[in-house]
């Protein structure tokens, strides 16, 4: 008997879910070709620009795919409005798009992660950032720009959510969010639950949009347990339902750029699995079945959650970049558990090409490593020790004596001296169990002449060349 009662539920609720209709144009211009999804279902435009979708029961908003050469309009924060609030006994849904003002096949784009404020005096020196990038992105002319953040936008502190939105107004460009850990709505009994509290600030957490020749699309990939704050990486079938049907509208081949909170893998290739709180919260544990359904398309997944700069190459057509903290050390320092310095990712796309870099907050774009005097790192005390947080393996990473190239360093995994120094008097922190973690990206060379200047040449995979000396820790 129960199982038959709740299968008229089931046939209910089904019922109930009755189609909607709505429209997407630019001005009087009607919009052919173009998604729309309930964040279950997708659709696309007829040649006049109409639409009819299968609203889920479930379903919050109905937003769109915007198109290449086209935008979504605007709020008075500049944050993008793609989408509309499913309303109660609302039949249509109309979008009304801008018309993209510059060339869109060569855009640019910020990358920011786990900004995690806790306070209003945090969000204040978060100002630095958006000055800098603001100023940054400026000094690069008339270019689409527009910024993407790789979620926990907040530290478990969701009434900063419209203090934030004001501050990253500053940035004079829209940008894009994606859900992290730390922005979920904990103690629900279920994962559905949790997101509720961020869509209402920031829009749904499965979209799509598109710039010149590349298809963005943003995913949550923070799974919360229904127990108190634990949560696990982990990509649940309604998100890859809609990824199937929002993908399929993609040709293969084309490149995409996927966002996400929670890192793919943070080493390529297939690792030991173990399943403890810590392996389960650090990578997206279905990661395999999401890189098969990537397979046809040229990637670069862009993520966060973990302070630290990391660059995985996982095979010849998808590139992770893990992107370091906006908030360093929570706050507490001016670097990331690696060292790498509080800052963001600058991305330029021209047509199918990508180039990117890591753009220290405070410095200029040229300061891509910090080098250390012998004795610095206790893994490699005879040798200068080099940490260069974007380095890949096209990266090529040498040391020079009074000029003289004497040969390529060898990387190693170590901490980063500096961040090391730094925590070191827990008693100093707001947060004693800050750690300074071992990182892939350092560099060692033993002097063949101590007495010689040494100077330190990291060349990465543009061509572009940056130089620097070693120097005491702190200097």
């Amino acid at each position: 008997m129960r199982l038959f009662t709740l299968l008229l539920l089931a046939a209910a609720i089904s019922a109930d879910a009755a189609p909607v209709t709505g429209s997407v144009k630019c001005g009087k211009k009607h919009l052919a070709g173009v998604t729309v999804s309930d964040g279950y279902n997708c659709t696309v435009t007829d040649r006049n620009g109409m639409f009819t979708l299968e609203l889920d029961p479930d379903a919050d908003y109905v937003s769109v795919s915007t198109p290449a050469g086209y935008l979504p309009p605007v709020d008075s924060l500049n944050h993008p409005l793609f989408y509309i609030a499913v309303g109660y006994e609302r039949t249509v849904y109309d979008f009304n798009l801008v018309r993209n003002k510059r060339d869109d096949r060569r855009h640019s784009f910020m990358v920011q992660a786990d900004i995690q404020v806790v306070a209003e005096e945090e969000l204040c020196e978060y100002d630095r950032q958006v000055a800098d990038a603001r100023d940054h992105f400026s000094g690069m002319g008339k270019i689409d720009v527009f910024g993407l953040d790789c979620g926990d936008i907040v530290g478990d502190h969701p009434e900063l959510y419209p203090s934030s939105l004001r501050h990253r107004a500053g940035l004079g460009f829209p940008v894009y969010h994606v859900m992290g850990n730390h922005d979920e709505q904990y103690y629900g009994r279920s994962h559905e639950t949790s997101r509720k509290r961020f869509e209402q600030h920031f829009g749904p957490s499965n979209y799509s949009f598109n710039r010149g020749k590349v298809h963005y699309v943003a995913i949550d990939n923070c799974f919360y347990i229904g127990r108190d704050y634990f949560y696990m990486g982990y990509i649940d079938e309604r998100t890859f339902r809609w990824l199937e049907q929002d993908l399929a509208n993609v040709p293969a081949g084309s490149s995409v750029v996927m966002f996400m909170h929670i890192p793919l893998k943070n080493e390529a290739g297939d690792q030991p699995f173990r399943y403890d709180g810590k392996s389960v919260s650090q990578e997206t544990v279905n990661a395999n079945h999401l890189i098969g359904l990537l397979k046809p398309y040229r990637v670069h997944m862009i993520t966060g959650h973990q302070h630290w700069n990391r660059n995985v190459e996982h095979h010849d057509s998808l590139y992770e970049h893990n992107t370091a903290a906006g908030c360093g050390l929570w706050w507490q320092t001016e670097v990331c558990e690696d060292g790498t310095p509080r800052g963001y990712g600058v991305y330029t796309v021209d047509g199918d090409k990508f180039d990117w870099y890591f753009k220290s907050t405070g410095f200029d774009p040229s300061h891509q490593m910090r080098v250390y005097l012998p004795g610095a790192a206790p893994e490699a005390p005879e040798d200068i020790v080099a940490n260069v947080w974007n380095a890949d393996s096209q990266w090529r990473i040498e040391w020079l004596e009074d000029g003289k190239v004497m040969g390529e360093m060898t990387r190693f995994t170590a901490r980063d001296p500096l961040t090391v120094s730094l925590i070191a008097d827990r008693s100093k922190l707001k947060y004693s169990w800050t750690s300074a973690s071992p990182n892939p990206h350092m560099f060692r060379a033993r002097p063949v002449n101590p007495q010689a200047k040494i100077t330190v040449r990291a060349t990465d995979r543009s061509g572009r060349v940056y130089e620097a000396e070693p120097a005491a820790i702190g200097k």
